[in-house]
C-alpha cells in the first residue's frame, strides 16, 4: 500500500517538476527574437519647408522636456506646412505611440506610405505596432515589405522570423534566420535565435549546434548559455547541463534561476546531497521561496529523513494553506513514518475542486484497507461520491476496492453508476468487461472491450485484452493475433501483451514464434505465474521437457491462484511421468 501512494506522489511530483519538453527563454519574453522596439527613429526626419522643420525641432525639444502633447501639438503643425512629408507622419506614429494612440499611429503610418511607399521606416514602424497589437498577419507584411525594400536591413529578418515562429510557421522562420546570417554570419543573436527556433521545433541536436556556434562568439552569454543547458537536460546529457549551470554560476553567483535547475538535474540524477547543497544556497538568499522548501521537502522524504520532511511540507502549508500538492507530500511522508491516522486527517484536507482529490481517496482507502476499516473505506468513497458525482476515477476507485474484496456485484452496480454519469467514458468501460469477465459472462465482456474500442480505437488495453480472451477459448485466432500485434505496436516491450502474443501462436501451434515470444515476456515480467506456466506449456510441445518441468516448477512458486497451483501440480506430475 505504501509502494502505491508512494508511486501517485511519484506522479504528482513529475507533473509538477518535470524537465521541460520546451525550452522557455532564460528572459521574460517567450519569443524567440526580441520584439521591435516600437520608437526607434529608422529614417532621418529633415523637410524642405524651413517652417515645417521649425516646428519639428520644437517638437523635438518638447519631447525632451517630457511634454508630449505639446509635441505631438507642434508636430502637427509641422505637418500644416509640409504635409506631403512622408517623415514627419512618421514621427508623430512615434509620439501617438508614447501616448499609447496605437490606431493614430497606424493611420499616421498609412498616410506617410500613401506619400512614399518605399518609406522603409513607416513599414518597420507599422510591423512594430502591429507586433504589439498581436496583429500577427499584417505584422508579417510589414518586415516582408521592409526586406523588399531593403535587402540589408537586418532587424527586420529577425523581427519576421519571430512572427513565423510565434504561428509556429518554423520552415519560415529558419528561412529568415539563414537571410540574416547571410548578411551577418558571425552575429550572435541571429545563430541564437536560429537555436531557439530549432528548440521551439523540438529539434534539440540543431538548436544545440546553433547555441554552441552564439557561445564561440560571446562565450559568456547568460542567456545563452541557460538555453543551452536545458537543452542538454533534454538531450539527456546531464553532466553538460551540470557544467554549463556551474559555469552560469561563476559568472553570476546570484542566479537563482542557473541554481535550481542545477539543483534539479542533482535530484534527478539521484545526487540528493548535491542537489539540496544549491536548493539551501537559494533558501539562503530567499528564505520565504515556498518551491524550493518543496523541493528540499521532497528530497528529504526520498532520503528517508521523515521529520525534516514533515517540517518542510508543514512550513510552506503554513504560508500556502491552499496548496494540495504539498498537502499530498505531508499525507505520503505521514503514510511513510507509519502515521497512518494523521495521514488521513491530511488527505482529507485535499478539497474536492482539486485535481488530486481523486487520487487523496484512493490513499485514504488504502490506508483505511490496510487497518480493516472497509467499511469506513467504502464510506470515504460515497461521500466523495455525492460531492463529486461526475467523477469516473472515484466509481473506479471503488469499485476496485469492492472487486478486491471479492464482492463483484458491487463493483459492477458501482460502474453502472458512474456509466449513468458518463457514458462514454473508456476506462469504465472496461473495468466493467473485467468485472463480467470474473463473472464469467464472456459475451458482456466482449461487449464491454467493443465498446472502449469504439470510444478509444488505440486502446492497447482492450485491444490485448480481447485478442486474449478469443485466444484463451481458441476462437477467431487470427482476429485475435491482429489485436495483439496492433496492442504491441502502442506500447512495446510490455510483458502481458507479448505473453497475449506468444500465447495466440501457441493456439495457432506455431509453436516456435510462441516460445521466441513467450521467453521475451518472460525476461520483461519473470515473476508472473501466468507467463512462467504459458513459457513451460510452449516447451512442453517442443518436447523440451527438462525446461517445461523448470518453469512450472518455478510458476509454483510465484504466488499462483488456487485453481492455478492445482493446474500446475498435474502439469507437474504428467511431465515426471513421462520423463520416467
Amino acid at each position: 500500500m505504501k509502494k502505491i501512494i508512494l508511486f501517485s506522489l511519484f506522479l504528482v511530483y513529475l507533473v509538477a517538476c518535470s524537465g521541460p519538453q520546451k525550452i522557455q527563454l532564460a528572459s521574460e519574453s517567450n519569443s524567440a527574437t526580441p520584439k521591435p522596439v516600437l520608437v526607434k527613429s529608422y529614417a532621418k526626419t529633415n523637410p524642405a519647408n524651413p517652417r515645417a522643420y521649425y516646428y519639428f525641432l520644437l517638437s523635438q525639444l518638447k519631447l525632451r522636456e517630457g511634454k508630449i502633447e505639446e509635441g505631438i501639438s507642434d508636430l502637427k503643425e509641422a505637418i500644416e506646412y509640409d504635409p506631403k512629408e512622408p517623415s514627419l507622419h512618421v514621427e508623430l506614429a512615434h509620439l501617438y505611440i508614447f501616448t499609447g494612440s496605437l490606431n493614430q499611429a497606424i493611420e499616421e503610418c498609412k498616410t506617410a506610405l500613401s506619400y512614399d511607399p518605399n518609406s522603409l521606416s513607416a513599414h518597420l514602424l507599422l510591423g512594430g505596432i502591429y507586433t504589439s497589437l498581436k496583429k500577427t498577419l499584417p505584422a508579417i507584411e510589414a518586415y516582408k515589405r521592409a526586406i523588399e525594400i531593403d535587402p540589408r536591413y537586418r532587424e527586420s529578418y529577425l523581427y519576421l522570423s519571430s512572427l513565423y515562429a510565434d504561428l509556429k510557421e518554423y520552415e519560415k522562420a529558419v528561412q529568415a534566420l539563414q537571410q540574416f546570417l547571410n548578411i551577418e554570419p558571425n552575429s550572435t543573436m541571429g545563430l541564437y535565435s536560429l537555436g531557439r527556433v530549432y528548440a521551439e521545433m523540438k529539434s534539440y541536436e540543431k538548436a544545440k549546434e546553433y547555441f554552441l556556434k552564439s557561445l564561440a562568439i560571446e562565450p559568456n552569454e547568460i542567456t545563452v548559455l541557460m538555453d543551452l543547458g536545458i537543452t542538454y537536460e533534454i538531450l539527456n546529457e546531464p553532466d553538460k547541463a551540470i557544467e554549463i549551470y556551474k559555469k552560469i554560476l561563476t559568472l553570476d553567483p546570484d542566479n537563482k534561476r542557473a541554481r535550481s535547475r542545477l539543483g534539479q538535474v542533482f535530484h534527478k540524477e539521484k545526487k540528493l546531497d548535491e542537489a539540496l547543497k544549491q536548493f539551501r544556497e537559494i533558501q539562503r538568499a530567499d528564505a520565504g521561496d515556498l518551491n524550493i522548501r518543496t523541493k528540499m521537502g521532497l528530497i528529504y522524504l526520498e532520503q528517508g529523513k521523515l521529520d525534516q520532511a514533515i517540517l518542510e511540507f508543514n512550513f510552506v502549508l503554513a504560508a500556502n494553506p491552499k496548496d494540495d500538492r504539498v498537502r499530498y507530500f505531508l499525507a505520503a511522508a505521514y503514510v511513510e513514518k507509519e502515521a497512518l491516522d494523521q495521514a488521513v486527517i491530511e488527505f482529507k484536507k485535499i478539497l474536492p475542486e482539486s485535481n488530486l482529490f481523486a487520487d487523496s481517496r484512493r490513499s485514504i482507502l488504502l490506508i483505511l484497507k490496510k487497518q480493516n476499516k472497509v467499511e469506513e473505506a467504502v464510506q470515504v468513497m460515497e461521500d466523495a461520491l455525492r460531492v463529486k458525482p461526475k467523477d469516473a476515477d472515484l466509481y473506479l476507485i471503488l469499485a476496485g476496492l469492492f472487486e478486491k474484496e471479492n464482492q463483484l456485484d458491487k463493483a459492477l452496480k458501482t460502474l453502472q453508476r458512474g456509466l449513468d454519469q458518463d457514458r462514454d467514458n473508456p476506462e469504465l468501460h472496461f473495468q466493467l468487461g473485467a468485472i463480467y469477465d470474473k463473472l464469467g459472462d464472456f459475451e458482456k465482456t466482449i461487449a464491454q472491450m467493443k465498446e472502449v474500442l469504439r470510444l478509444k480505437p488505440d486502446s492497447a488495453d482492450a485491444l490485448n485484452y480481447l485478442g486474449y480472451s478469443y485466444a484463451e477459448r481458441g476462437i477467431q485466432l487470427q482476429e485475435a493475433l491482429e489485436m495483439i500485434q496492433k496492442a504491441m505496436g502502442l506500447k512495446p516491450n510490455m510483458g502481458y501483451i507479448t505473453d497475449s502474443l506468444g500465447w495466440v501462436y501457441y493456439k495457432l501451434g506455431d509453436y516456435e514464434k510462441a516460445i521466441a515470444a513467450l521467453e521475451k515476456a518472460n525476461q520483461l515480467t519473470p515473476d508472473d505465474p501466468t507467463i512462467t506456466e504459458h513459457l513451460a506449456d510452449g516447451y512442453f510441445k517442443l518436447n523440451q521437457f527438462d525446461k517445461a518441468l523448470s518453469f512450472y516448477e518455478k510458476a509454483l512458486t510465484l504466488e499462483p491462484k488456487p485453481d492455478q497451483i492445482e493446474r500446475l501440480k498435474n502439469k507437474i506430475k504428467e511431465l515426471k511421468e513421462i520423463k520416467k
